[in-house]
């Protein structure tokens, strides 16, 4: 699945906005690559997303390997879409399930912001689940980064997600603990 066919929710580039301070050379990258900050539309295809994600990256995470850079802005794109209206309501929700059951609803979880990825959790044993991802456009060190955040926010000690395997073609799978 190529990332021009996933759609993007506007919330999850309100999110990724609350990543980075947004100046105007960076407001004018944004439109550049797609996405008008001023006039967002409901949603986007992935590619758009990549890009900016691309831009953010450059300008918040600068200096750091690239692999940790992703993982924590995928830390960051979490928190920050618990600041919007609808993560709020999310969040709540999240911290009233818990984590075992936010594994089991997070493929739910990446849907209500991207479609279609096909995402299946799978339960190892107490405090231990697999997540494999498949058609998924973005790095899965940004999605480990996104499902710890996640986790913790549902009440999860030291979440961990070691990433497992990777095609580089958008079929990964992280080791979800804590």
């Amino acid at each position: 699945m190529s990332p021009a066919e996933v759609v993007i929710q506007s919330t999850l580039f309100e999110s990724l906005l609350r990543c980075v301070r947004l100046d105007n050379g960076l407001r004018e990258r944004m439109a550049a690559a797609g996405y008008d900050p001023d006039r967002p539309r409901a949603s986007y295809p992935a590619s758009v997303f990549l890009r900016c994600q691309n831009l953010v990256l450059q300008a918040a995470y600068a200096g750091r390997p690239r692999e940790e850079a992703l993982r924590q802005m995928g830390r960051d794109l979490v928190r920050g879409y618990f600041e919007t209206l609808v993560g709020k309501v999310v969040n709540v929700a999240l911290k009233v399930a818990g984590p075992e059951r936010a594994m089991k609803r997070v493929a739910l979880s990446f849907r209500s912001v991207m479609e279609p990825v096909e995402i299946t959790s799978t339960e190892l044993g107490p405090k231990d689940w697999r997540v494999t991802f498949q058609g998924y456009p973005f790095p899965a060190e940004a999605a480990a980064g996104c499902c710890e955040e996640a986790l913790r926010q549902a009440g999860a000690a030291n979440p961990s997600a070691v990433l497992e395997s990777d095609d580089g073609h958008g079929r990964f799978e992280l080791h979800m603990r804590w």
